[in-house]
């Protein structure tokens, strides 16, 4: 039998030491706590792999945009976004998306803040190029959005309410709505909702610095997404400001506050914010051509008698379905991080021309 010299044995325990740790590495791998994934932002920043406020990717959504906004405003560090494992868009997640990288790149001092990286997978692809991503970050990519789920989009940002472009702009969803599906939408009605939100959103969202103390944007205070798919208009609008709860005592009487939120048992104050909004039903500004306030968000749905609103503010959520007039849901949770902004989202079926 060969002898095994001291050597030999010394190198077997390194060997087996190592594999003890490599092995240790390799079960810790997978279960890499959400708010560590994005803690230190790099030259390449890596996208999550689902693009979704409300099914469990919240954290990685918010802290892959902070990690952007660290990396650009704070470090003064050009970016790739690796987009590379993305494989789904939803629109709450995505708006916000489209929103930060608009306020970051336009507060940066770099010549190119941020470059795109792109999908593996053409859907998401597709999805940056219809709401403007590649433009916003002046990356160059030729693909031509195809798929059903995806041409539908429009995307667009303003600092007013006026309603010259809006107004057009809904004119021709309407139109497109009609060739495609032969049905229509109130317009007035949409508009009158539009408008109340994009106005909430100015003079309400930005009457306070945020938690990073961003207080608004001279050119782009809201960015909204729509689309009409399969007979149902959707629209949604975001803002970068404070939130409901920051300015619910600036636009409330303490007593209404007081009296409401007693009655309800919610863990949320954010959730709690956005319903006594939704309740007292008249705004801040004390304008009567706004009288109706963040209840006229509600209102639209109302109106219209079938479809759903959700509501998110930092850290809280509401979500509002409608059939027949009537109010057959009504839901609210928190989310596991701060959002940093306002989202208003309506999903409204379309009436058919019979019925108009």
């Amino acid at each position: 039998m060969k002898h095994i010299t001291l050597e030999t044995r010394l190198r077997f325990k390194r060997i087996a030491r190592y594999r003890v740790k490599a092995k240790k590495r390799r079960k810790l791998k997978g279960k890499v706590l959400v708010n560590k994934r994005f803690v230190e932002p790099s030259n390449l920043i890596k996208a999550p792999k689902s693009f979704d406020l409300m099914k469990g990717s919240c954290s990685e959504v918010v802290k892959f945009l902070r990690a952007i906004a660290n990396a650009v405003l704070n470090k003064k560090l050009q970016v790739i976004l690796n987009f590379k494992d993305t494989e789904q868009f939803y629109v709450p997640a995505t708006i916000l998306l489209y929103a930060e990288l608009d306020r970051i790149i336009t507060l940066s001092d770099l010549p190119k803040p941020i470059s795109i990286k792109d999908p593996f997978r053409r859907r998401p692809r597709e999805v940056l190029k219809q709401i403007g991503i590649y433009s916003l970050t002046g990356d160059k990519n030729d693909i031509v959005p195809l798929r059903d789920d995806v041409v539908y989009w429009r995307a667009t940002k303003g600092s007013t309410q006026s309603g010259d472009s809006f107004g057009s702009l809904l004119e021709v969803i309407a139109e497109k709505a009609n060739k495609d599906h032969a049905k229509q939408l109130e317009l007035s009605g949409v508009w009158r909702s539009v408008n109340e939100a994009i106005a909430n959103s100015i003079d309400h969202a930005y009457m306070k610095p945020r938690f990073d103390g961003f207080n608004g944007l001279d050119g782009s205070k809201w960015w909204m997404f729509s689309q009409i798919k399969d007979a149902v208009f959707t629209l949604a609008v975001c803002d970068l400001g404070c939130g409901y709860r920051q300015t619910i005592n600036e636009t409330m009487p303490e007593k209404f506050i007081a009296a409401f939120t007693a009655t309800l048992n919610w863990i949320n104050r954010d959730a709690v914010a956005i319903e006594t909004a939704m309740e007292y039903g008249r705004s801040g500004t004390r304008q009567d051509n706004r009288g109706k306030g963040s209840r006229d968000v509600l209102s639209l749905l109302e109106k219209h008698g079938n479809g759903e609103l959700v509501v998110l503010s930092n850290t809280g959520w509401v979500r509002y379905v409608y059939s027949n007039h009537k109010e057959v849901e009504k839901m609210n949770g928190g989310l596991n991080i701060d959002i940093g902004g306002t989202i208003v989202w309506w999903k409204l079926p379309l009436t058919e021309l019979n019925d108009a």
